[in-house]
């Protein structure tokens, strides 16, 4: 149906003639006629007089299917996860040529060009995506969307030395009581509410892991500002905390976290000369690094049908926690798996960051745990 045919039936709904409506816009009955006829159609400055007349939105006016737009975007999306970050790069960029106007795509478009490797088309990208991040910013009425946009925009930022553009930013954030998320988890009732804690717990124990690992390594004034001793302390308490939430000791793809906390401890016990606790730890951050490098094999971007809950597909059996507050019983079933191919593995950048001439003293023990 074309516009001039949606204007004409929507007129007649109305039970109004066309020189009433022309009077309305403020034009003369024969252009009304004539938009009507299809041999002209009206100026896009009068579509929001039209949609006001009408009451109704651009988009039914203009007759575009917004159910068929939003399936087709989510196929576009679906279709992204299942391949590598730079794969997903073209298939974004083609999906924006068919949407333009997708705020969805423009974000989705501006997360894959953050990826690892390429470092020549390194900057290039991360301008791209800074432009992409300010259009979705400045122009959706998403409101999480838009907040989604603005902590992106302030990481960029941060990395690039640029803190008065962040904190620009952060400045207009809204200060809310009450987040949608929060909202959602007050509202759950039944599997919905068990589902939705048990994501948060597991998401949290991770944040939480993540910020103290982070904090050990603080610094004012661009000197560490604990000490040695006092942040081997603080570390050593996320393997522990490990052992606590994972009682069958199933960390998988987590054991990068216990990873990185026994490589920094090996560093602080090699600054000291302490042979015996940096080979320890070297030891131990080899040995999970191996482990979260060990997850991906065998799986494949996109579903994994091993056993059906609730109608989903779950990924195979080993490659699934059985510890209670981590297990794939209480959360969501998984229908697509994102595998990154590209990048440093673990292992390789634990390697490097061992490449230190710190570690010289403990050299030759050291390259006999690879």
């Amino acid at each position: 149906m074309s516009i001039g045919e949606r204007i004409k039936e929507l007129r007649r709904q109305k039970d109004m003639t066309q020189e009433q409506l022309a009077e309305l816009l403020g034009i003369t009955s024969a252009a009304v006629s004539g938009w009507e006829c299809g041999r002209n159609a009206p100026d896009i400055s009068q579509i929001p007089q039209l949609c006001q007349i009408f009451s109704v939105s651009a988009d039914m006016l203009l007759n575009i299917d917004l159910s068929n737009q939003m399936q087709r975007i989510d196929e576009i999306i679906e279709q992204a996860c299942k391949v590598t970050p730079k794969e997903a790069v073209n298939i974004y960029r083609l999906g924006l040529a068919e949407f333009p106007g997708s705020y969805e795509l423009m974000f989705r478009l501006a997360e894959v060009l953050d990826y690892s490797g390429e470092e020549e088309s390194y900057d290039a990208r991360i301008k791209e995506s800074v432009i992409l991040y300010e259009r979705v910013r400045e122009g959706t009425k998403d409101l999480y969307l838009k907040n989604k946009a603005e902590g992106s925009l302030c990481s960029i930022y941060i990395r690039q030395g640029k803190r008065d553009k962040a904190l620009k930013i952060a400045e207009n954030v809204p200060e809310l009581m009450y987040s949608r998320r929060e909202l959602d988890r007050m509202l759950m009732q039944g599997m919905d509410k068990i589902y939705g804690m048990h994501y948060d717990i597991h998401r949290n124990f991770l944040d939480l892991c993540d910020d103290i690992y982070f904090f050990c390594i603080q610094k004012t004034e661009d000197k560490p500002y604990f000490s040695h001793k006092q942040a081997i302390t603080m570390l050593e308490k996320i393997p522990k905390l490990f052992e606590v939430f994972y009682e069958n000791g199933d960390y998988l793809a987590d054991s990068w976290m216990v990873a990185w906390s026994y490589a920094r401890m090996a560093e602080y016990y090699a600054d000291m000369e302490d042979r015996e606790n940096t080979l320890r730890c070297a030891e131990l951050a080899v040995e999970y690094s191996k482990q979260a490098d060990q997850y991906p094999k065998g799986l494949k971007n996109g579903l994994y049908g091993i056993s059906d809950v609730w109608g989903y597909p779950q990924l195979p059996k080993e490659k699934r926690h059985t510890s209670l507050l981590a297990s794939p019983e209480f959360d969501y079933p998984t229908t697509t798996f994102y595998i990154s191919t590209e990048g440093e593995t673990h292992i390789a950048h634990l390697m490097r960051d061992f490449s230190h001439r710190k570690f010289d003293f403990v050299r030759d023990q050291l390259s006999k745990l690879i």
